[in-house]
């Protein structure tokens, strides 16, 4: 199963589509492999926005990426 980011294709697009939040922060979440809570509910609704399905367990339990995106550009 793909992670948050891979669901948003990547770190770039993901904070694309969460529109106030900045490549470098979401880039440290995937490094940190950690989403602050404060965060979940927007997170959620640019999945909803964007016709992701995302659970708030997806986002509290972050899973490993199948590809590594540990190099995308922030």
């Amino acid at each position: 199963m793909k992670s948050v980011f891979q669901k948003f294709d990547g770190i770039r697009p993901m904070a694309a589509k969460l529109g106030d939040v900045p490549p470098s922060t979401v880039k440290s979440w995937h490094a940190k492999g950690h989403i602050p809570s404060w965060r979940h509910d927007a997170i959620l609704v640019a999945a909803a926005q964007h016709g992701i399905a995302l659970e708030r367990d997806e986002l509290i339990h972050i899973r490993p990426d199948e590809i590594d995106l540990s190099q995308e550009a922030a």
